[in-house]
C-alpha cells in the first residue's frame, strides 16, 4: 500500500501577478500572524460595519487554507480591451506530498519527472475527460496544465438581485512536480469572465513559470554550521 512520503515540504517562492491581493501562508505561525495582520489592515478601510469582526474572519479563513495545504490565496485583475472594467480572477497555490512506497520509487520520481507529469495528465483526464490537458515545460521543469470550463451556481441570498444565478467558470490547473520528487505544486487560476479568459490564462502562465522551491527553514538551519 502506498504511503505518503515523510520528506518535509519545501518553501514556495513565486512572482504574483500585478495588483494581486491575497494571503500567503507558511509553516511558521509567527510569519502567518504578521501576514494576517497586514491583510486585515489593508481590508479594514473597506469593511465598514464589519471592521471589528474582520481579524477573526481573516484568521478563520487562514486556518481553513492551511488545513488544505494552501500556501497562497487571493485575487487579481486583468485589463482587456473589449471590457469597460478589469476582469477579476482567483489564484490559489498549494503543495502536497506524493504517495511513495520506497526510496527507490522516490529516486525514480526525481530522475524521471517527465514520466511523472505524463501520469498526472492521465489521472486528471480520467477525472475530467473534457479538459484540455497538456504537458508543458516551466522554469522548474515539466508540468501539466489543464483548462476546464464549467458553471458556478450562485444562491439567491448571495446574488445582488436576490435571484439565483448561473455563472461561467473557466479554470486552469497546474500540477508541477518538485525537484525532490516528493511533492507536487498545485496552482489554480479561475475567472467568471469568458471574454477575459485568454488574458487570465496568460497571467497564470507567467505566475506558474516563476514558481520555484527552496529548502524548509529548519532544514537549512540544521545544515548550516554554527559559528
Amino acid at each position: 500500500m502506498a504511503m505518503t512520503t515523510t520528506e518535509p515540504a519545501p518553501e514556495l517562492l513565486l512572482t504574483p501577478p500585478p495588483g494581486f491581493v491575497g494571503l500567503p501562508l507558511r509553516a511558521d505561525e509567527q510569519d502567518n500572524a504578521t501576514t494576517i495582520d497586514a491583510l486585515t489592515a489593508k481590508l479594514t478601510p473597506h469593511a465598514n460595519e464589519h471592521a471589528p469582526e474582520l481579524p477573526r474572519y481573516v484568521t478563520w479563513f487562514a486556518q481553513l487554507l492551511a488545513e488544505e495545504n494552501i500556501r497562497l490565496y487571493g485575487r487579481f485583475a486583468v485589463d482587456v480591451a473589449a471590457l469597460d472594467e478589469p476582469a477579476l480572477a482567483d489564484l490559489a497555490v498549494a503543495i502536497v506530498s506524493l504517495n511513495t512506497t520506497s526510496e527507490d520509487q522516490l529516486a525514480a520520481l526525481r530522475s524521471e519527472r517527465d514520466v511523472a507529469v505524463a501520469r498526472l495528465r492521465q489521472q486528471y483526464l480520467a477525472r475530467q475527460p473534457h479538459a484540455d490537458a497538456r504537458v508543458i515545460r516551466l522554469a522548474m521543469g515539466p508540468a501539466m496544465v489543464a483548462v476546464t470550463a464549467g458553471e458556478y451556481r450562485l444562491p439567491p441570498d448571495l446574488a445582488r438581485n436576490g435571484r439565483a444565478a448561473v455563472l461561467p467558470r473557466i479554470t486552469a490547473e497546474f500540477q508541477i512536480p518538485t525537484p525532490d520528487g516528493a511533492h507536487v505544486v498545485l496552482m489554480t487560476v479561475s475567472t467568471a469572465n469568458e471574454t477575459a479568459c485568454q488574458a487570465v490564462l496568460t497571467a497564470a502562465m507567467r505566475v506558474a513559470n516563476s514558481i520555484r522551491v527552496t529548502r524548509p527553514k529548519q532544514d537549512a538551519a540544521s545544515a548550516t554550521p554554527s559559528a
